[in-house]
């Protein structure tokens, strides 16, 4: 089921004296003017619209998170939890658009799709939510979940997930090696969902079917994936990470904090991948985004311990063990520039236009037409608004 457009008119917005990013990668100066929720004019807008005056701020496309399981003492995951709470903490760190991340046993999975889409009107209070993701039942290994979160590929199963999330289910998550994987993602690529190569030992051949069955996405990329074995002395192997690299039908996820991926693997990947192959992710969950310090996490993760978004959320009493990602979009789109030195161009496409042009939303570029949805950021890089829609939805000017 779509999303209705709304029935009443948005008052028109502009902004000016900005440095905006355009989807060539070049950076200009000057205004743009919103209508109805979309990009309508770029250039100095109309002195009679009301504008925000940016005074030489950039303005940059908002940030897109096709893989967060939560943020902070939120997540999709707790009852106690709801994507209205879990919107406002991404907006306040830059992410216009996110895809709620589900992991866990089928029968919760569905409890979790029903109870989100009772209580925002089928995601219609919640515009930053534009579809969930399916990480767990069709995976062969587990990484940081449990086994109960498992389930064999079957078509009832399908049937009602998809059912449960309304139409809504936009990603899932398939270990190729499992049987009747190529089936289940012709079915799924049929229904609209976008299939993704996960938590997996498979053979090259194994993930060329999936491929050919129409998965085009790989579920953060180097983690949950095994080292090749050297079955002939000093012959380097060739694994699946390899083919993946070159295998220019699917796009990489990138956990890019330099500990889920050393920073020589990132810059393996962009240089092996095509502009439009890699899209930066979180993987958040509890603990993504709290300064540095120690906390008592909800729903038994117990103690942990935060040095900052690039060290992870590591627990205490499991001997510092890594738990979870500790990223925000904010974070990876910073890394891009500070930790693998690329421009903001092209840490923009990673967190943007390339996770919009893969699930075909209307976002994730500064063009006529396009959903307005910005970001506006200081010299430092630090945000000052999230706007969506036309609507600001964060401001710094608010939190000090």
């Amino acid at each position: 089921m779509k999303k209705q457009p709304m029935k009443t008119s948005l008052p028109a917005m502009a902004i000016r004296n900005a440095k905006i990013l355009l989807p060539g990668g070049q950076m200009v100066a000057g205004g743009l003017t919103v209508e109805q929720g979309r990009i309508a004019r770029i250039g100095q807008p109309n002195r009679k619209t009301p504008a925000l005056d940016v005074q030489g701020a950039y303005v940059i496309p908002g940030l897109i998170d096709l893989h967060t399981h939560g943020i902070g003492y939120t997540s999709v995951f707790s009852i106690n939890d709801t994507l209205q709470s879990y919107a406002e903490q991404e907006a306040a760190r830059g992410t216009t658009a996110f895809y709620p991340s589900f992991f866990g046993p089928v029968e919760e999975t569905i409890g979790h799709l029903n109870r989100h889409l009772a209580e925002t009107d089928n995601l219609r209070t919640v515009p930053q939510v534009v579809g969930f993701r399916l990480e767990s039942p069709y995976l062969a290994r587990t990484g940081a979940g449990r086994s109960k979160d498992l389930a064999p590929i079957s078509s009832t199963t399908t049937r009602r997930l998809l059912r449960a999330g309304g139409g809504w289910i936009k990603i899932w998550d398939i270990s190729p090696e499992l049987p009747g994987a190529p089936a289940a993602i012709r079915t799924l690529c049929r229904s609209g969902v976008v299939c993704s190569i996960a938590h997996t030992q498979c053979t090259v051949k194994q993930a060329q079917a999936a491929i050919a069955a129409g998965a085009r996405l790989v579920t953060h990329m180097f983690d949950t994936f095994v080292m090749p074995i050297e079955t002939d002395p000093g012959v380097y192997p060739a694994g699946l990470v390899d083919y993946l690299l070159v295998e220019d039908r699917v796009a990489c996820e990138i956990i890019a904090d330099g500990t889920h991926v050393p920073a020589f693997h990132v810059e393996k990947t962009l240089r092996c991948k095509p502009a439009g192959g890699i899209i930066l992710v979180t993987d958040s969950n509890f603990g993504a985004g709290l300064p540095p310090g120690e906390y008592d996490l909800p729903q038994g993760w117990g103690r942990a311990k935060i040095a900052g978004p690039n060290n992870g959320v590591r627990l205490i009493d499991r001997d510092m063990g890594l738990a979870g990602s500790a990223l925000t979009p904010i974070d990876g789109f910073r890394n891009m520039i500070r930790m693998f030195h690329k421009d903001i161009a092209v840490a923009s496409r990673l967190c943007s236009a390339n996770p919009a042009r893969l699930l075909g939303l209307n976002k994730g570029e500064i063009a006529i037409g396009r959903d307005a949805d910005l970001l506006v950021l200081s010299p430092k890089l630090d945000l000052l608004y999230t706007v969506v829609g036309g609507k600001i939805i964060f401001s710094r000017q608010s939190q000090d």
